[in-house]
């Protein structure tokens, strides 16, 4: 082949494959072609219709879909809910429960809420006890860490009482008692409820942070806040109740729907580095103070809440041309300890250029840190 002894040709289809950029040459295209054949669908509860293959109208108030069936001239007739004709391409499921379940694609900014956005430019901060907090300090989506919570509970429990039962099937099976232990797998030890009330959770969670969203792209024309995709080391010492709530916080479905949502009405959305915009002052932008809990305690004695105060980090940083988004956290900590050294003499303890590398930073809202002593 001609990249057999031409090391630059092969760095360039290396470099091709790593940024996903394969289809630009004719060989890596044929190559990933004769490879990737297709994937086997292993579900028999469903099938794929394309367009020709069925047709809908509206009749009684009721848009219906006819699709071929295995008889000539046969159609199967399926009633959907709402008036709205579906089109191209669809995938119809066959549920336990008997109903049918029709899927297809549609336009969202023709079935999507497109109401223009504000014309304000804020930082917001993700949180657990409310979903956005924004650099003016107005929250959205106040309630989410107690339908976090309760969910969280509610499994604990059900997860232990379904252990005992567990057990108990168990030992039963141990004596030869398999009459007594299928009973208790089949009518105790299903994932249908389990199953339903999970779904259920995600679809009330993420109604919730639609609604935060779409308050916060009321406000604001541009919006600023952190990129939290990356993996970052929380507090080391957390009661397992806390360490099991927060990690249901769902920090995904609130960057998708802040994501979508402000894409489709028109708002812009930067993110920018979260490194230590949470420990930062926000008046001087300097590595002074200390978070407590929801709480800012300033050097000077002043306390601010620990969310908007983070939000205003979150605004100032959308103008600081010097940390970039992948810049890594030990640069950011570098170059605040320079700032803070530069402003008032002396890095703060715990952040000198030299010695050992301090922890990453945490940017959950709920992780507590000791309150400095004042030694003025």
């Amino acid at each position: 082949h001609r990249t057999r002894g031409n090391s630059a040709e092969r760095e360039r289809l290396y470099s091709l494959l790593k940024r996903n950029r394969w289809t630009e040459d004719p060989f890596l295209h044929r190559q990933m072609r004769k490879q990737w054949r297709g994937g086997r669908s292993h579900v028999t509860n469903q099938i794929v219709a394309d367009a020709g293959s069925y047709t809908t109208q509206v009749w009684h108030d009721r848009a219906w879909v006819y699709l071929q069936g295995l008889e000539r001239g046969q159609r199967i007739a399926i009633p959907l809910k709402g008036t709205h004709l579906p089109s191209g391409t669809l995938r119809i499921l066959l549920r336990d429960h008997g109903q049918v379940e029709v899927h297809y694609a549609v336009d969202e900014t023709r079935v999507c809420s497109t109401r223009p956005c504000g014309e304000a430019t804020v930082g917001v901060d993700k949180g657990y006890t409310e979903a956005y907090t924004d650099s003016d300090g107005t929250r959205h989506g106040e309630g989410l860490g107690d339908l976090l919570s309760a969910e969280s509970d509610r499994r604990k429990v059900k997860g232990t009482r379904r252990n005992h039962l567990r057990d108990t099937e168990q030992k039963h099976r141990a004596k030869g008692n398999h009459r007594k232990a299928d009973t208790i797998r089949k009518n105790n030890l299903g994932n249908q409820k389990w199953d339903r009330r999970r779904t259920l959770h995600h679809k009330q969670v993420r109604d919730h942070l639609c609604h935060a969203a779409h308050t916060v792209v009321d406000k604001a024309g541009t919006i600023a806040c952190e990129d939290l995709s990356a993996h970052m080391k929380s507090a080391p010492y957390r009661h397992r109740d806390t360490n099991r709530r927060l990690s249901g916080w769902v920090k995904g479905v609130m960057a998708d729907t802040l994501t979508s949502i402000s894409r489709r009405r028109g708002s812009a959305l930067a993110l920018v580095n979260p490194a230590y915009t949470s420990q930062v002052d926000s008046r001087t932008g300097l590595l002074q103070g200390r978070r407590r809990w929801d709480r800012f305690y300033c050097l000077d004695g002043v306390v601010l809440d620990a969310d908007v105060n983070a939000a205003c980090n979150i605004l100032a940083r959308l103008y600081d041309e010097e940390i970039t988004l992948y810049m890594p956290y030990r640069d950011v900590r570098a170059l605040l300890a320079e700032r803070t050294r530069t402003a008032v003499g002396t890095a703060p303890p715990g952040l000198e250029l030299r010695g050992r590398a301090t922890e990453p930073p945490s940017t959950e809202s709920e992780s507590p840190e000791p309150v400095p002593k004042w030694t003025g």
